[in-house]
């Protein structure tokens, strides 16, 4: 009986072993995918800046008729009196 419960005993180490190695194994996948993520974001996250950098230096430049025909053309596509607007039926 003895000897069966060493067999029961050393089975039972081995199952925990196992089961620990595969515990390790999973959390250092699931940490090698947040440290992408997290790449991924902090990436995100300099563009975003980058661009709310650019936007607060347009919001400090001084408004002058330049500024207001330039904003006009690249947000609203109006053009100045006299331009050629060339279009086509091309797809892209």
């Amino acid at each position: 009986m003895r000897h069966r419960l060493g067999f029961f005993a050393k089975l039972a180490v081995v199952a925990i072993i196992f089961f620990l190695v595969i515990s390790i194994v999973d959390k250092n996948i699931e940490i090698n995918a947040l440290k992408k993520e997290k790449e991924k974001l902090e990436a995100e996250q300099q563009i975003y800046t980058l661009k709310v950098e650019r936007l607060n230096s347009q919001l400090e430049e001084e408004v002058t008729e330049e500024t207001i025909k330039r904003i006009a053309m690249e947000k609203l596509n109006l053009r100045e009196a006299g331009d050629l607007i060339y279009s086509n039926d091309l797809p892209n």
